[in-house]
Parts: C-alpha cells; sequence; structure tokens
C-alpha cells in the first residue's frame, strides 16, 4: 500500500506490511467493539424498531391483511437478531467509516491526506442518504408493486424473517452502493483506476450497474432503474471528482 516514489519514500507516515496488518487489526477491532455495543443496545429496543421498520409493509398490503406472521417459535427471537444488527450497523456507520478511511490514510500521498476527512463526513451522508431513500422511497415502490401482483393469484401471508432478509438486502445494498462515488475516488488516490479508464469504460460499467441492480433489488424494473439511475450520476460525479483531485485533463 505504500507508494513507490520519492514523495512516498520519504513520508514519515510510509508504513511496513507488518504494520499495515497491525494496524488493519486494530482499526477492526474498534469498529467491530462500536458496532457490537450499539447492537446491545439495540437488542434492548428491538420491538418498536420492528414496528417501524414494518410501517412500509403494512401500508402496502391490503385491509384485513396487514400484518406480519411466524411460522415457528424461534422467528421473531432471529427476526429481532437481525433488525438489531441493522439499526447498530447503520447507526453505528461513523464509527466503521472512520476507521476504514483512517487505515488507508497512510497509502495516500501526504498532499492527499487533507481529503481524508471531508471524504469521512461524504461517505456518512451518502450512506444514510442510501438507506433513506430504500427506506422512505424504493421499499414502499417495491412493496407496492409486488404485492400487488401477488394478490392476482393469492392472498399475502408475509412471515418476519423473509421480511427483515429483504430488508437487510435492500438497506446494505442502497447503503454501499451510494458510496460508489468515494470508492471509486480512494481507488483513484491509491493509483488504481483513473478518470480516463473510468470514462473509457462506461459502457462495462453501465452493464455492472444493472446487473448490480438486478441482484439488489426485488424482480421489478422500477427498483431496478431507481438503484441504477443514482448509481451511474455518482459514477459521473466521481469521474469529475477524480479529475479535480488528481488534476486529469
Amino acid at each position: 500500500m505504500v507508494k513507490a516514489d520519492d514523495e512516498a519514500t520519504h513520508d514519515p507516515k510510509a508504513m511496513t506490511l507488518m504494520e499495515h496488518l497491525d494496524e488493519l487489526r486494530g482499526r477492526l477491532t474498534k469498529a467491530l467493539g462500536g458496532i457490537l455495543l450499539l447492537f446491545f443496545i439495540s437488542i434492548s429496543f428491538a420491538g418498536p424498531i420492528m414496528e417501524i421498520l414494518k410501517g412500509p409493509l403494512i401500508s402496502a398490503l391490503p385491509e384485513g391483511h396487514n400484518d406480519l406472521h411466524f411460522t415457528g417459535p424461534m422467528d421473531v427471537f432471529i427476526a429481532n437478531i437481525k433488525v438489531s444488527f441493522l439499526i447498530s450497523v447503520v447507526i453505528g456507520c461513523p464509527i466503521w467509516i472512520y476507521q476504514f478511511w483512517r487505515f488507508f490514510e497512510p497509502a495516500l500521498y501526504p498532499r492527499e491526506r487533507k481529503y481524508v476527512f471531508p471524504f469521512i463526513l461524504v461517505s456518512i451522508l451518502l450512506f444514510f442518504a442510501g438507506v433513506s431513500f430504500c427506506f422512505f422511497g424504493i421499499l414502499p415502490l417495491a412493496l407496492e408493486f409486488l404485492i400487488g401482483i401477488g394478490l392476482e393469484v393469492g392472498t399475502p401471508i408475509i412471515t418476519v424473517g423473509d421480511y427483515i432478509s429483504l430488508l437487510l438486502l435492500l438497506i446494505f445494498g442502497f447503503g454501499l452502493v451510494f458510496q460508489t462515488p468515494v470508492i471509486l475516488v480512494l481507488l483513484a488516490m491509491l493509483d488504481l483506476i483513473s478518470a480516463k479508464t473510468l470514462s473509457a469504460n462506461r459502457k462495462y460499467v453501465l452493464v455492472a450497474i444493472l446487473i448490480l441492480g438486478a441482484i439488489l433489488t426485488p424482480p421489478d424494473p422500477l427498483s431496478q432503474l431507481a438503484m441504477g439511475i443514482p448509481t451511474y450520476l455518482m459514477f459521473e460525479v466521481a469521474i469529475l471528482i477524480i479529475k479535480l483531485v488528481k488534476k486529469e485533463s
């Protein structure tokens, strides 16, 4: 991760491989420790949190079927564990995002390290934006579409386990996809990619975004477009930022 040029060679913050491994272990320990602490706090509020999280589903279900179901004695308990994990990772995103960027900081040129804290802030805001966009925008539309199709052939009986699993996939998927600009800029700052390379491979990126949308969203075109369009826009924004940071033409 240390760059082999005069600037990196004379950098007092340059680290050996073993120092990088020690740094990685320390950053992971702090990130996981923070998430674990939040997990034990949030598990005490799993019930009220579940009531909030099932709101989009209740709104999409027809009258008389507006509730979740469970088929086994452990279903609700496991769902509460998943909900607590979800909340701890979402609320704890400032912790693990901060540790992520601080781990990569020594690999950057000294002149680039001034961007670390702005990128930490942007990463946190983008993650919350992705989660909010998913929960308040995509999830209600996807549920209404899918349940509407299902009502044409049967009666909806949605289990708590299925619904929470869908929530985990969508929320984490959108939260991470919204990190596209900062991840691409980080790779550029590590000299692994360039704005020129990204620009030349737009068509492949577009195909990859469509495939990713098909994997991470429910099987309806609206959800896939709702993920694909902002992802591609963020890809273009990343190219502009890389050109500014790296001073590429």
